[in-house]
């Protein structure tokens, strides 16, 4: 009988001394650290797609136009109009270029230059289309840029028996600087606008020298 007590008292006291551990281990974590381990991996997850948000926004192609207008500084014909070369042809250069889209870390912009020409004494006129390969980007906002294109003229207005469509090709440097006052800068180029007629003899090498505006959006 006392063997009996003594047994069931000490199951007793060690009920009591283990009660607390086994209500700990089986009761489930709450609160701040237990919802922290819970949620251990949304906060990663959520900062990759924060970082990933910011990666996108910063490719984000910036919009840009370039209103242009100037004169040839100096330009020589060859076998145009005529035989032999000619000096002084080139007369008044129009041009806007969009930027379209960027390329192995290059600016791709669509150029349009509308160009007036005076040739033994008859003017011509012509509108050039071409892809207009630019560096530094413009969204690095580094003021000076240096680009080369090449496309297609078409002659609105063209000396007799000589080609209405030539091959053209520019060598451009310049400064641009943006968003000046809100979004609008300016441009300041100079370059190489040089032709040859497809259909016919014919050669323009002409420098030009053009300023204008530059708007973002």
């Amino acid at each position: 009988m006392a063997y009996t007590l003594s047994r069931n008292l000490m199951t007793l006291i060690s009920l009591i001394f283990l009660a607390p551990v086994l209500t700990e281990a089986q009761s489930p974590r709450v609160g701040r650290d237990a919802a922290a381990k819970y949620f251990g991996k949304a906060p990663a997850e959520e900062g990759r797609a924060v970082a990933q948000e910011e990666v996108s926004s910063s490719r984000h192609l910036p919009g840009m136009m370039m209103l242009q207008v100037g004169g040839f500084t100096n330009s020589t014909a060859y076998e145009w109009g005529g035989n032999g070369k000619k000096e002084k042809n080139g007369k008044i250069s129009y041009g806007v270029t969009y930027l379209y889209d960027q390329w192995a870390g290059l600016d791709v912009n669509i150029r349009g230059d509308f160009a007036e020409y005076k040739v033994g004494g008859e003017r011509a006129h012509k509108l050039s289309l071409m892809p207009l390969w630019t560096l530094p980007m413009a969204a690095s906002d580094f003021p000076l840029y240096f680009g080369l294109g090449t496309g297609l003229g078409v002659y609105f207005k063209q000396l007799d028996n000589e080609s209405n469509i030539s091959f053209d090709y520019q060598l451009v440097a310049g400064v641009r600087v943006r968003d000046i006052f809100e979004s609008v800068g300016f441009v300041i180029e100079f370059g190489l606008k040089n032709h040859l007629h497809i259909l016919s003899d014919g050669q323009f090498n002409g420098t030009a020298l053009t300023a204008g505006t530059v708007f973002s959006f």
